[in-house]
């Protein structure tokens, strides 16, 4: 990749790791990854990771969810941002997945928010947030109890 790269010219290729990903295959992703030990992941199956050491093996914990199944992941940019060394993405991603175990493909849609640094001229993801999108919910809904 060029230096010069703009996010925008890169998105193409962080959608390849996406859908590759989606198919039960990490290394994409996991190669269009930030390594250090700053990375973060939220991802949809809950928890959180912090540093390449926890991160790479929830990347591949995550894809061994899915079987392959040609899923493509269609995104919904609602706001991407660049400015000098980092970007951001925040996007709403729609495919139909076929997870371990199911017995034909759902259609998943998750809300997602990524950060992007340049690492010696490639832009590399450093943090995703995603989590499945549903509709606007009453506060009640979405709280949680305290235990006492």
């Amino acid at each position: 990749m060029s230096p010069i790269m703009r996010l925008h010219e890169f998105l193409g290729t962080f959608e390849d790791g996406i859908s590759g990903f989606l198919n039960g295959d990490a290394a994409r992703w996991k190669a269009i990854a930030s390594h250090r030990d700053d990375v973060t992941i939220m991802g949809a199956w809950g928890a959180a990771e912090q540093g390449w050491a926890e991160a790479s093996p929830r990347y591949d914990w995550a894809a061994a969810r899915f079987q392959p199944s040609d899923a493509r992941v269609q995104v919904q940019y609602l706001a991407v941002g660049e400015h000098g060394d980092f970007g951001y993405t925040v996007a709403i991603e729609r495919s139909s997945v076929h997870v371990i175990g199911a017995e034909k493909p759902a259609r998943m849609a998750l809300r997602v928010t990524h950060l992007f640094r340049k690492e010696n001229g490639t832009w590399r993801m450093i943090h995703r947030h995603a989590d499945p999108l549903m509709s606007q919910t009453a506060p009640a809904d979405a709280l949680q109890v305290a235990p006492k």
